[in-house]
């Protein structure tokens, strides 16, 4: 069995990658909590329609920021900001830097001035070594400037509120809805999400050094057979992915995460039955999750909802999108959705009158997934692993009766004297820092750069 070189970074279960046998354990999928707050609704002329889908949100030199989406009943759609320093309550800043109507204290930011061709897509902090201050924030936007080339463009900022293009022509071609970009740490290069159809909605991605040039995309995550077959079929007659909502999880080195919204397309008899403006285009989305190792392989242990619809009717009962990007508060992830009370297809611009709600859930922190063992408890023996720490620190939560021990093997998977799963001072709570011990012991500097392996054992246990 090959051996997994560690280091001494964080890693996080989001897959077998490190199990050579298991018994009774699995990988789960935990869901964050729904906090139905309502941080942003639709107040202001220029979102008199609706706020969101396609919204960004970031901590910044310790001040919370989102960019977020907005469309007025003229049509005319705008990328607006706020801040906040909770995550719950956001101020909508009177910037002045663009114009709604003549009323000139608005939170917009771009584009500055009305246009028939105009969706956001992200915003990001080009975290590249070589990005210069001036470019510090990222904006890409489906787009056509006056006299210029529809296409994907990309704008840069110093402050996230004046954008100016970076080049004179779009970096790829048009690809609506929320297009997602960021620099890869991991690889040095620039990925980015773009939709594909083919036939329906898929999630592309292109990378590349140059932000002017994304290049082709290819498909990296999309419907299959398995989503097909089991469509009601009375009720619907397709299903795909309507965005990614993709972002690379700053916390570790090979964790990519995504949110796509999954649409399931009524039959145009079902919607014309539901009085739905757009029957041939309709119907309901909820939050999916996916995990990948690389951001190009993508796997979904759990095709239930991320976060599933409110009641039918309520401001989350219809479609639901989820931001780019997060928030790490202390020992929280806080994620922000969208929601609407209609359907894809079945609203009026100029009839239906500030909608959409962002709200926020809230995850534990490296939480997404955890390898899991039931009531009647389980094991796992990793692979050969080497590592350069001094301790073996976990993120664990048992029930009251729930417990794991962690036993030392060799390569072989000979146990070690002293470091076998009893000698293991028992674990039995919930930590997100919990140092393992072995009979008060927890120096392990001895066995770095060597091959050991890990012996889980478990009952009732993340």
């Amino acid at each position: 069995m090959e051996t997994v070189y560690l280091g001494c970074k964080k890693h996080l279960f989001i897959d077998y990658l490190l199990l050579e046998r298991c018994r009774g354990v699995y990988i789960a999928v935990n869901r964050p909590k729904l906090t139905g707050e309502k941080c942003l609704v639709a107040e202001k002329p220029w979102e008199s329609h609706r706020i969101g889908p396609y919204n960004s949100v970031w901590e910044d030199n310790g001040i919370y920021k989102m960019w977020y989406d907005a469309i007025a009943s003229d049509g005319s759609r705008w990328l607006c900001y706020a801040e906040s320093k909770d995550g719950v309550r956001w101020e909508k800043k009177n910037l002045g830097a663009v114009s709604f109507n003549r009323i000139k204290e608005t939170n917009i930011v771009f584009p500055p001035e009305k246009t028939e061709v105009f969706e956001p897509g992200c915003v990001f902090i080009d975290t590249n070594p070589k990005c210069p201050r001036s470019e510090r924030y990222k904006m890409i936007c489906t787009y056509k400037p006056p006299g210029g080339e529809p296409g994907t463009w990309v704008f840069v900022s110093s402050d996230g509120v004046s954008w100016e293009p970076l080049s004179n022509k779009p970096s790829f071609r048009l690809s609506d809805t929320d297009n997602i970009c960021f620099y890869d740490n991991r690889i040095g290069r620039y990925v980015a999400y773009v939709r594909v159809w083919a036939p329906l909605r898929k999630v592309g991605r292109c990378e590349f050094n140059d932000l002017k040039d994304w290049g082709e995309a290819q498909v990296v995550f999309s419907y299959d057979e398995e989503d097909l077959e089991h469509l009601d079929k009375d009720l619907f007659d397709a299903m795909d992915f309507y965005n990614s909502s993709a972002v690379k999880y700053p916390l570790a080195e090979d964790v990519y995460l995504m949110f796509p919204s999954a649409y399931y397309h009524y039959r145009r008899e079902v919607a014309e039955k539901m009085g739905s403006t757009h029957p041939d285009n309709d119907g309901p989305m909820d939050i999916q999750f996916a995990v990948s190792r690389d951001g190009v392989h993508w796997t979904r242990h759990d095709r239930r909802p991320f976060i599933p619809l409110g009641k039918t009717g309520g401001w989350n009962g219809g479609c639901l999108y989820m931001s780019y990007g997060m928030i790490i508060h202390e020992d929280e992830i806080w994620l922000y959705y969208t929601g609407y009370d209609f359907t894809h297809g079945n609203y009026d611009v100029k009839r239906d009158k500030y909608k959409g709600v962002i709200s926020r859930a809230i995850l534990r922190l490296d939480g997404f997934t955890s390898l899991d063992a039931e009531y009647t408890g389980g094991e796992a023996i990793t692979r050969p692993l080497i590592f350069t720490g001094e301790k073996l620190v976990i993120n664990v939560e048992t029930s009251a009766g729930g417990f794991l021990r962690i036993g030392l093997l060799d390569p072989d998977g000979k146990p070690i004297p002293g470091y076998i799963t009893k000698d293991c001072d028992v674990i039995n709570g919930n930590y997100i820092e919990k140092t393992v011990s072995w009979q008060g012991k927890t120096d392990l500097s001895k066995f770095a750069n060597m091959p050991i392996r890990l012996h889980f054992k478990m009952k009732d246990c993340k």
